[in-house]
Parts: structure tokens; sequence; C-alpha cells
């Protein structure tokens, strides 16, 4: 999730400063548990790399390797554990401009354009990928062979059921250990950077504002278009293999989370409003939850994503508003 906002804020009149320390502490222990699953990730493509190398990446012989198959479902589950914890802080990491950069770098920049990327991909065997788009992406793309570069086009029983599954293909072993390695280190990195982040009210007013509306133009949207709504009529290459509304609500949790260091501040100045607030979010949190519990079982059809995107809009609509008359109350400007 891209926001191009500018978060200019000014602290307008005197106040006692809010404990946000909550806000990371909850940071914090996310990372900790993306990190352990980037490490994991690391190493598994690092074993398969291994693997690929010794067979002169020869993948045709590869895939019949019973120890390629096994690093990669170790891969594919160190990324299935590390991707859903980057979600759930990702209202926070990409509405703070000290931590911002880390969203696009991780999981929401592209390959071209102004939302693309700031760096390129240096493969083990000297060859450059520019500008590949967002680590988790490529590693998802690589992984479950969605981005046919990123691929090496042999076809694998991988997880060994004796079917043809989704993913069901060889990744390029060169493509995997880098893009592994630079999501395990860039993972990192935004460790270092949120132990350095002290947590201000117009930091966490500022990134509620700018993520809570992203609920249906980034969330919805990108949910429609993927195969938990289309089917095999997807063209998507990411976001599908978990979906976006699981996303969605580990962002909200984000959100629950910030909004939770605020909340006696605006209390303080209208106890109706600080309810309101609460009440919104979690009502928001109900609703997205509901709506993954009932995915497992059924596929809603594109209608119905519509008319669940309008109800998801309006409520998170409603919040924003809510949030930014609040800031207003106790003294935060936000432009």
């Amino acid at each position: 999730m891209k926001l191009a906002l500018s978060l200019a804020l000014a602290l307008g009149t005197t106040a006692a400063a809010a404990d946000l320390s909550g806000v990371k502490t909850y940071l914090s222990g996310k990372i900790g548990t993306q990190l352990a699953g980037t490490q994991a990730l690391s190493q598994a493509a690092d074993r398969y790399y291994a693997l690929a190398k010794a067979a002169n990446f020869n993948y045709k012989t590869l895939a019949g390797n019973a120890q390629a198959h096994a690093a990669l479902q170790a891969a594919r589950a160190a990324w299935q554990k590390a991707s859903p914890a980057y979600e759930d802080i990702e209202g926070i990491v990409a509405g703070v401009d000290v931590l911002g950069e880390f969203d696009v770098i991780l999981d929401a920049g592209t390959s071209e354009g102004e939302d693309a990327v700031p760096f390129d991909l240096k493969l083990p065997s000297g060859k450059v990928l520019q500008k590949p788009g967002n680590l988790f992406g490529v590693n998802e793309g690589a992984l479950w062979g969605t981005v046919p570069t990123f691929s090496s086009g042999v076809k694998a029983d991988v997880n060994g059921n004796g079917k043809a599954d989704f993913g069901d293909l060889l990744p390029d072993a060169n493509v995997l250990k880098a893009a592994a390695n630079l999501l395990n280190s860039e993972s990192g990195r935004l460790q270092k950077a949120a132990v350095a982040w002290t947590p201000t009210r117009e930091d966490v007013f500022g990134a509620l504002v700018g993520n809570v509306p992203t609920v249906g133009p980034v969330f919805f949207e990108d949910w429609k278009s993927s195969p938990f709504v289309l089917g095999a009529r997807s063209q998507r290459q990411d976001f599908v293999v978990i979906s976006r509304l699981s996303d969605l609500r580990g962002n909200v949790s984000s959100w629950q989370a910030m909004y939770r260091g605020l909340s006696p501040d605006v209390k303080a100045k209208s106890a109706a409003l600080d309810g309101q607030i609460l009440t919104g979010l979690n009502d928001l949190a109900a609703l997205v939850d509901k709506l993954v519990a009932r995915e497992k079982t059924r596929r809603y059809t594109p209608e119905q994503a519509e008319q669940l995107q309008r109800e998801a809009q309006n409520r998170a609509t409603v919040i924003t508003g809510r949030i930014t008359q609040a800031a207003a109350l106790v003294g935060v400007k936000l432009q």
C-alpha cells in the first residue's frame, strides 16, 4: 500500500503528551515475528539455491529432488508467516515519514512509475533485475510461479500430493535466493528504524488519517481482481496466496493499536467522540473478520464484492472524519 501523502503536522495547543508506548510495543512484537519468518525464508532459499547449483541449474533434474521440494515448502511456510506479520503493522509503517520507505520496499512498491521501488535486485549469477517490484511480491511470484521471469518454467509436485496444484513450478533459484536474502535484510533494517523511532501524536494521527481511507481504493480493489473473487479469470500476479481481506484485517488491527494510544487524550476532550471512533474501528474489524471467515467456505461474486466495498469504504470514511475531528480537538493540525 503506497501512501502518497504529506504528513506536515504541527502541534497547535499545549496538552499532556499521549502515552504511545503501546504503539511501539505492538510494532516491535510484530516485526519480531516478521523477521523470524524472513530469516527462515532466507535460509530455505539458500538451501534450494545450493541444490540447484549442485544440479548445474538443471531444473528438470531438480524437479524430482525431494530435498528441493522440502526447501520450497519451508520457504513458502516462512513467507506465509512473515507476510501477515507485516500486514499487521503496515498501517504504522506506511503512515510514518521515517518508516514509510520500507512499505515501498517490502510490500507496496511497483516495478515502474512513480511508485517504483528504489532498488535493483542483483542475482548470484551476476544478472541484475531492475526495479523488480516489492520484495514480498517478488518472493511470492517466485515461490508460487505467478511471475514467469521469476520462475524456471519447470513443473514439479512441490507438496507431493500427486496433483497439479496452483504453484507447482520450480522458482528460478537465483531470483529466489536474492529476493529472500534482501527481504530479510530489509526487514532487519526496518526493525532498527522502528527501535529508533519515538511515536508522536502527530505521527499516529497522521498515519490513521492517511491509512483508514485506503480500505476501498487499495484493499478491496486488489481483492476484486484476485482469484479470491474472479477465480481462474484473475490476471493478478501478486496478492494471490493470501486474500487481501486477510491483509485488511491485519491493517485494521494496526489502526486499533494506534488509536488506543490516542484514546485517553480524545476521551478527556470528548468521551462521545472517543467512543464513536472506538466503536467504528471495532465494527470495521468485526465486518472484515466476518468476511474473512465466510471466504473460507465460499467465493464472493464481483457484484457482491462491489457492494461490500461500498459498505466498508463508507465505514472507513466516517471513521476518518471522526479521527480528523479528534486531532483538531486535541490540538494536532493535519495537512
